[in-house]
């Protein structure tokens, strides 16, 4: 089977770094592990590292270091390109760049735990559509559910 394309919001990320061992973190193992391909862009990263990094998450953390490392992990983990198209699908602005780059890499997947607007956007099976390229918003629980349902049929 082919490996998932996937793009992590921000939220999923740090929430991994917060908790290692919850759904968000089983997510990142798959990243780290390469088990699925992870896409992001500059700005992706940017906010990632500006948020990582903020006194409302370094409370969370061991130390600054630790969420340096959790960037540089994802980083390293990712590919990063720069999308050429830009959506503005989101009524929060900042969620475009997340759409922007499942656009581009043609994503399976958006994982987000952002249940105010990222999340409100797909529909009733989780299926979201820009420009014909159809993909699943999902939480991170969901997403794993997907997995082990994939991993346990049998060809």
């Amino acid at each position: 089977m082919e490996a998932r394309k996937v793009v992590l919001d921000t939220n999923v990320v740090i929430t991994a770094a917060i908790n290692p061992f919850g759904s968000s973190g089983k997510v990142m193992d798959l990243v780290v592990g390469k088990r699925v391909i992870s896409y992001a862009s500059e700005a992706i990263l940017e906010e990632l590292r500006f948020k990582l990094t903020s006194e409302k998450v370094l409370k969370y953390l061991e130390s600054r270091v630790y969420a340096l490392w959790i960037y540089r992990v994802f980083r390293a983990s990712s590919i990063v390109m720069n999308p050429r198209v830009r959506f503005e699908v989101s009524p929060d602005p900042d969620d475009n760049k997340f759409f922007d780059v499942v656009y581009s890499a043609k994503a399976d997947f958006l994982i987000s735990l952002d249940k105010k607007h990222v999340l409100k956007l797909r529909d009733e099976n989780g299926r979201f559509a820009l420009k014909g390229h159809e993909f699943l918003i999902l939480t991170p629980a969901e997403f794993l559910e997907v997995v082990e349902r994939d991993k346990n049929v049998k060809v």
